[in-house]
């Protein structure tokens, strides 16, 4: 079985996939009043308070910069979660493929489709919130270039999904490196701070791809512009992330279930 047919026969099981995301986003809020709608609870209190601080720190204007938090959080929310539970979404998944010959791309599918549900979740506080803040009339058929843009990152979440599960799977160091990683990235990217109007062009945020990810969904929404450099970074990852699945899946296709 090559890639391409690990992806449809994983799709194929989609009944399959999609019970055991839902069943796992329901078990990590069992028993909650409101259930899973605290992930929106969740990013509602983490913007508010954030934008509270920060726009005294940074003095900048309240109803502008929440709206930039709240778009780059939701949208970091679902790449740092992604890149994290990569490292595990094997080895979650070894009793299923130690008793069963199920495609690999069955657990990628239930990873993302987890991932994504809360990210859908999430919008329904981000749009009526910059809605709320500047009208109807901010609204622009430049959005739909926010939804191209989190088109990218889900397909490179996908195949991300799988070589860090590889990776995480054979090394276990990998795992809480991961962790470690993303703090640093979180920290040294725009998420929480708008880059200086000066240096938005710089070497320093130009080579962060991350950067251009927020950018995908930040640009069309809030700036009402094309992010035509963030749009070429994001098909170029798609590229790199794609061609490493396809070179490393005949090596790792029997190895897999040894490492778990």
């Amino acid at each position: 079985m090559n890639f391409f047919q690990d992806i449809k026969k994983g799709y194929e099981r989609k009944r399959l996939w999609k019970r055991l995301a839902v069943l796992e986003l329901k078990s990590r809020y069992q028993g909650a009043v409101i259930g899973s709608f605290w992930i929106v609870l969740t990013l509602i209190l983490k913007v508010f308070m954030l934008s509270l601080v920060y726009t005294m720190v940074l003095d900048k204007d309240f109803k502008n910069y929440v709206m930039f938090l709240a778009i780059g959080i939701l949208t970091w929310n679902f790449i740092s979660a992604v890149i994290v539970s990569s490292g595990m979404v094997f080895k979650k998944a070894t009793n299923f493929m130690l008793e069963m010959r199920l495609p690999q791309s069955t657990f990628v599918f239930q990873n993302l489709y987890r991932e994504v549900i809360s990210l859908i979740m999430y919008q329904l506080f981000a749009i009526p919130l910059v809605i709320f803040l500047k009208g109807w009339s901010f609204v622009s058929v430049v959005w739909l270039w926010a939804l191209l843009g989190y088109v990218l990152i889900v397909l490179n979440a996908f195949f991300v999904n799988f070589w860090l599960g590889w990776l995480a799977t054979r090394f276990r160091d990998i795992q809480p490196m991961l962790i470690s990683v993303i703090m640093v990235i979180f920290l040294v990217t725009p998420i929480l701070w708008p880059p200086p109007p000066e240096y938005a062009n710089s070497l320093y945020f130009q080579l962060n791809p991350i950067y251009h990810l927020l950018e995908l969904i930040r640009a069309p929404i809030l700036h009402n512009q094309v992010p035509v450099m963030s749009l070429q970074v994001g098909v170029g990852l798609l590229a790199f992330n794609f061609l490493i699945c396809v070179i490393f899946y005949p090596k790792v296709e029997n190895k897999l279930v040894y490492w778990l």
